[in-house]
């Protein structure tokens, strides 16, 4: 199901969506005219692109999606990767990019550990860290110079004496950042509050999903609902350094010297992390139906803020739209 209406900049469907107050339904690429196609293609510069979900899931590659970038690519387009996803190390990430053809640099992928470090350098951050993330994610906070406290990483005692002996100490910690960690526990998330109980102790967040997709129609659960736990408990706002937060668009804004925010085109694969975020930053806003969201959930949608400005089955159909 699409629209019949003319071709539609993301500006115009923002200002039809407030003068309406009704919904406009976003636009599958390929039923536009090959004019509208071409104004497409002319709207935008830089790409941000997701990429679980986009170009593969946890166990398939999506097929031909190199096909799509490689079309982007020749259009001039400049292509910057985002994704909530700091579990796979740069080199893993860019070896997945090669075993499906493409050719990335490090420094055209943007995850939430970096994305972080480059917050916390913007601040001029000093001081202890408490860390629940992966190990490749603390990795890169070690690498980049910060000093950082974790665990306990083995499992305690079932009484308080115990319990109190591993979240209580006098070390001064002056953030607690929260991410992908497969082996979170209790006794962590209570450790990170008694920190967060320091007025001065900042609230930082990485992945904020609260459900990942891992295959086609296999959902789990995702990071997200345990920084808002810790949210709850302090009552400090997080500061979110993944999709959708709106530091982390603030962050890529000035990094690539962005002035026309609608010459960005967003492309994701979730409503809330990609889309959500695109908006909010002002980008134009693609949708693929490859990975988190169905077609069914699309058109269900009612929120503004979660609608795309276009959509398409596979990043592969670009190859097609640009030509």
């Amino acid at each position: 199901m699409s629209t019949t209406t003319t071709f539609s900049t993301s500006t115009q469907i923002g200002d039809r969506i407030a003068m309406e107050g009704s919904r406009v339904g976003p636009q599958h690429l390929l039923q536009l005219s090959e004019d509208q196609r071409r104004n497409f293609a002319d709207s935008f510069d830089s790409v941000f692109s997701d990429i679980d979900g986009v170009l593969w899931t946890m166990k398939d590659s999506i097929p031909n999606s190199a096909e799509g970038y490689a079309a982007l690519e020749k259009n001039g387009k400049q292509l910057t990767y985002v994704t909530n996803n700091s579990v796979l190390t740069e080199e893993q990430r860019i070896k997945r990019f090669a075993e499906i053809g493409m050719q990335v640099l490090p420094e055209q992928i943007w995850h939430p550990a970096k994305s972080i470090v480059a917050y916390l350098r913007g601040i001029d951050f000093q001081g202890l860290i408490y860390v629940i993330a992966s190990p490749s994610f603390k990795t890169v906070l070690c690498e980049a110079g910060f000093q950082l406290l974790d665990g306990p990483n083995e499992s305690i005692e079932s009484n308080y004496a115990s319990l109190a002996k591993h979240i209580f100490d006098q070390q001064e910690v002056r953030a607690v950042i929260i991410d992908v960690d497969f082996n979170l526990s209790y006794t962590k998330l209570a450790r990170a509050h008694q920190y967060l109980r320091n007025q001065e102790c900042l609230l930082i967040g990485g992945a904020s999903d609260i459900m990942l997709p891992v295959a086609k129609d296999l959902k789990i659960m995702g990071p997200g609902s345990f920084a808002n736990l810790l949210m709850d408990a302090s009552g400090k706002k997080v500061i979110t350094l993944g999709k959708p937060g709106r530091q982390l668009g603030d962050l890529l804004v000035r990094h690539y010297k962005i002035d026309q925010p609608r010459r960005v085109l967003m492309i994701g694969d979730m409503l809330t992390q990609d889309i959500s975020f695109g908006r909010q930053c002002g980008f134009q806003t693609l949708l693929v139906l490859s990975g988190g969201c169905k077609l069914e959930q699309l058109m269900a949608e009612k929120d503004p803020s979660r609608i795309p400005d276009f959509y398409v089955d596979s990043i592969a159909d670009l190859a097609q739209v640009m030509g």
